[in-house]
Order: structure tokens, then sequence, then C-alpha cells
């Protein structure tokens, strides 16, 4: 009897090693399996990932080239690596308030010319300011003029309009134009352009030449751009000097050009500087940032290439046109005029010597008369 139940538990252990080992037999092949399985989905993923490194491999290189045949048509009359074709340009016009004559011209004549660079154009305008109350008067509820009115009205549709109009914090006066001069710079600042050019409403701006001497002079140099088409030295008239006879070389009014980080200087770091103007400045807003840019390039050493061109400037001056004989048809002309003599420094014409300045400006072929700078010829 024991040797019975002995029997029966040593085929009890029997069995179960039996299905130990068909249960472990079972888990080897899974594991196989598993293995096999995990090794191909890991080459398939290594498959996956090395064609992936190519084809990114492959638009990098296609992108390089795309590149690198942009800049060498851009450079390809030049020895500089400088690709300007990210570079964002503004220029903004100074005008009046009621000048809707000149803007209108500048929009069919010098705008075409922006557009084809992809270039941001506006209108600095003062606010419209016809009174003649006593501007220090503390007088609430006072009305704006009728004047005043009207030309806010029609400033209002026209910027509705064209979407072009910038508006600066200050009266249109010209007490008030360095204000009206440093708005404009601070708004192209924060608009992030990197080279900012400013002109009078009497001309265009040739881009192409901008362009080229931009790229002679900047290259891959981290230098700052101070750009006119004619250089003062700052001495050649009384009233160039500032309130404590400070001077210093200047580009004329006309149109001048700054880099970014010049212009951020002036109305960032120097904002407190550039505004309170009285102890060293005068009303002459070129000759101010002249001085501004020389305060700059003392105090935050830096150094800034002064670049004098007149091939920039584009007249634009109205002319009759032939065919329209009894008809009062204007066309825009954009010539170059011979130069005069003001005396200290040349003009297309002796109108354009004075730039605000009064008689002070107005020598050599020209004389200040009646309010006006003539040519002699015509005075006689």
């Amino acid at each position: 009897m024991a040797e019975l139940q002995l029997l029966q538990k040593r085929n009890i252990i029997i069995l179960l090693t039996i299905l130990l080992c068909i249960f472990s037999i079972i888990l080897s092949r899974d594991s196989i399996t598993n293995n096999v399985t995990q090794t191909r989905h890991v080459e398939q993923r290594n498959m996956s990932i090395t064609t992936m490194n190519a084809t990114m491999k492959q638009h990098h290189n296609m992108i390089r080239a795309i590149v690198e045949e942009d800049a060498s048509a851009t450079n390809s009359s030049n020895s500089t690596n400088i690709t300007l074709s990210p570079l964002k340009i503004f220029v903004f016009t100074l005008t009046k308030p009621s000048g809707n004559e000149a803007r209108k011209i500048q929009r069919e004549v010098c705008r075409p010319l922006y557009d084809r660079h992809g270039i941001k154009h506006m209108f600095a305008v003062g606010k419209p300011s016809y009174d003649s109350r006593p501007p220090n008067a503390h007088i609430q509820g006072q009305l704006a003029t009728q004047e005043e009115i009207r030309v806010s009205q029609d400033l209002l549709r026209e910027s509705e309009q064209y979407e072009d109009i910038l508006v600066t914090p200050n009266r249109d006066y010209y007490r008030d134009i360095n204000e009206k001069l440093l708005s404009s710079l601070r708004y192209a600042v924060d608009q992030g352009f990197d080279f900012i050019l400013k002109t009078d409403d009497e001309y265009c701006v040739d881009i192409d030449v901008v362009k080229e001497l931009i790229r002679e002079r900047l290259g891959n140099s981290q230098n700052d751009i101070y750009m006119g088409v004619y250089r003062f030295n700052g001495d050649e008239y009384e009233i160039m000097k500032g309130s404590d006879g400070t001077i210093a070389p200047f580009m004329s009014g006309w149109i001048i050009g700054l880099t970014r980080n010049l212009a951020s200087t002036i109305v960032g770091e120097g904002w407190v500087h550039s505004m309170l103007v009285a102890p060293y400045g005068t009303s002459s807003d070129d000759a101010n940032l002249g001085k501004w840019v020389d305060w700059a390039t003392r105090k935050y050493n830096m150094t800034v290439q002064h670049v004098v061109d007149q091939r920039m400037k584009i007249d634009v001056i109205p002319i009759q046109e032939p065919e329209a004989k009894g008809k009062e048809n204007v066309n825009m002309a954009m010539e170059e005029t011979e130069k005069v003599s003001c005396g200290n420094h040349d003009a297309p014409m002796c109108a354009d010597c004075p730039q605000g300045n009064g008689a002070g400006w107005c020598h050599g072929d020209c004389v200040w008369s009646d309010g006006e700078c003539l040519s002699t010829n015509e005075r006689m």
C-alpha cells in the first residue's frame, strides 16, 4: 500500500515536470519571435531614420545652393559677401498736414520706385496747427480752430484711403521739427527696420544707389552709417552753432539715411539728450541730427561712417506737358538739375539754399529778397 502511494506521487511529479518543460518551450518560442520582431522593427526604424536624414540633407543642400546662388547674383559686381535681399528699409517723407498735393506727387512718382524694392514708405505729419492764441494759456475746454478741424478731417480721410500717414505727437510748427524727426525715427526703430531714410517732399530716394552704397561701405562690417547727399562741416554759418557753441558735421536735410543701431541709440539710450536740445542745438533738425550722431559716437564709442553721394537724390519737378495745350495737365518728371552756389554750400536752385534757415544761407549765386532766396540773374 505504501509502495502504491509512492508510485502515484512519483507519477505526479513526472507529469508536473513534463508540463513545466512544455510551458518553458512555449515561452522560449514566444520570446524568440518577439526578439526577431523587435529586431526587424529596429532595422526598419533605422532604415527610416537613415532615409529621413538623407532626405533632410538633400533639402539642406538644395536650400544652401539657392541661397548661395542668390548671394552670388546679389554680389556679382561687388567684392563683399553681404546679401541685401532681407534688408528692411524704411523711407519717411516729412510733409505738412495740408500738403496733400505734395503727397499725391510722391505717391505717383516716388512710390513705384519704393514698391519695386518692397520698401515701406510713409509721410510724417505733425498735428495740424493754425492757432494764433497764446500756446501757454491754461484754458480748459478750448476748441480747435476751424482750419485745424478742416485740415484734420482731410488728413483723416487721406489716411483711411492710403494708410501711409504717420502722425507725430507734436504741433506741426517748424520750431517743433526736431520732435517730428525724432518721433519718426523712433517709429522706424520700433518697427524693426534695418536702414532708415528721411527725405523732404521735393525728392525721391534712388534705392538702387542706396543699396550700392550700403554694400560698398558696410559689407560684413559692424560699423554704422550716416548717409546724405551733401555734408556740412557744421561751421560754415554762425546759425549752425548751438546755444553753447556746439558744432558737428551734418548731412543736408534733403535726404538722410541711418543704420538701425545708430538711430536706436539716438532715440533709445539718447532719447532724453536728443529731446532736450536747447543747450547745444538749434531749430534746424538736420544740424541737430549731426550733433546727435556726434554725441552717440563719443558717448558709446561707436564707429560711424559718413557716406555722401548726390546720386541718391532724385528731384521731383512739375513740368507742363507739351501736348496738353490749353489744359492744366501737369506731369511729374525726375530731372537732375545744375547746382548753384549758396555761398558756403551748393544746391539745385537758389530756392533750396536756405533749408529753413533764412537769409544767412542765401549767398553766392543767390540773393535774399522779400523773404525768398532768388538767383542774382532773376533779381536783376
